[in-house]
């Protein structure tokens, strides 16, 4: 069973940063390798799902022309919000994954995958896959970075997460980054 979506509303309420993404080294660092690990110096379109409060949604933004960001969370959301709203071309929805995948960019560029998909049930993980790659336009980008160990509440980890991406058919390996703590995969669709 994914982890529910209520499970991330209540860690949000209860801490304004409960993974400490905007003030870990760890975090901080993870963040930029998965930026240079990406191919092009800018995308047109990008989508980010399960953007939490929005740290590497701002990242991404002086890298994108347009950005839609989504998260389950409401206070997540509001966050992430205020995080860019000095980015007129970054737009931050409350959806949840699987079945509210963004659409706002068609054939988007860029879809980043973001210390999400071990916390989705595998047919749940399946469907965020598939939805992902419908939305990239062919030769677009998926960035996958995830934490490795097993995560609390999560029905699995970033290892068997990545191996799926890995296997897609429809998605060719560029770069792949494997660190003992996380894992950074770009994907093209073919």
């Amino acid at each position: 069973m994914s982890t529910p979506s209520s499970r991330f509303e209540q860690l949000y309420q209860g801490d304004p940063d409960p993974w400490r993404t905007a003030s870990s080294w760890y975090e901080w660092r993870k963040r930029a390798v998965a930026l240079a690990c990406l191919p092009k110096p800018r995308y047109t379109s990008a989508i980010e799902p399960a953007c939490g409060t929005g740290e590497l949604t701002a990242a991404l933004a002086g890298r994108c022309d347009r950005l839609a960001a989504s998260d389950a969370s409401r206070t997540a959301t509001a966050r992430a919000r205020h995080r860019v709203a000095d980015q007129d071309h970054v737009e931050v929805r409350r959806r949840r994954l699987p079945d509210q995948f963004p659409s706002e960019c068609d054939s988007a560029e860029l879809v980043v995958l973001s210390e999400i998909l071990y916390y989705l049930a595998e047919d749940d993980a399946a469907a965020v896959l598939a939805a992902s790659v419908r939305a990239l336009r062919p030769a677009g980008d998926l960035l996958a970075v995830h934490w490795r160990p097993q995560a609390p509440d999560a029905p699995s980890n970033g290892d068997s997460a990545h191996q799926r991406l890995r296997e897609h058919p429809d998605l060719d390996v560029l770069v792949r980054h494997t660190e003992p703590d996380f894992l950074v995969d770009v994907l093209r669709r073919a």
